[in-house]
């Protein structure tokens, strides 16, 4: 019966105190937000230099005690747009995304931070309101 001859591992060298750094760790995360509540404002349609879609929107939300919540909501592209010509303030709209962060510093020279939605899905959860001017129909009882 043939003999293992692999060479036993080398000894690690001794380790030094910057080595002993705590490794990161890295695990699941998700960063997932669905939102269902009325638009706040009209929707802001604006383009960036390159041409592409952003509009912000303003979402009311209520707790339990009625008490309002405000969500800032970016949209891009095809949603921008969707959002712009469709939904308008007093909507009832699911919004579904991503929380993001930025800062910037105001032109008071204070440092300014905010969490937005970035929106990955929008959809109207009521039908627009009638049209000004537009006439409403009702059943008779002519038949």
């Amino acid at each position: 019966m043939p003999r293992n001859t692999t060479a036993p591992a080398p000894e690690a060298a001794p380790s030094t105190p910057q080595d002993e750094q705590p490794a990161r760790r890295y695990g699941p995360s998700l960063n997932r937000v669905q939102l269902v509540g009325r638009l706040a404002a009209q929707p802001e349609l604006r383009f960036t230099p390159n041409g592409k879609a952003v509009t912000t929107l303003r979402l009311a939300t209520n707790d339990r005690s009625g008490a309002a919540d405000f969500h800032d909501v970016i949209a891009w592209g095809q949603d921008a747009e969707f959002a712009a010509q469709y939904l308008a303030k007093g909507r009832l709209v699911f919004v579904q995304g991503r929380l993001h962060s930025r800062s910037w510093t105001a032109q008071d020279g204070t440092p300014r931070r905010t969490v937005e939605v970035v929106a990955e899905e929008l959809q109207a959860l009521t039908p627009p309101p009638p049209a000004a001017g537009a006439s409403v129909e009702t059943p008779s009882d002519e038949g």
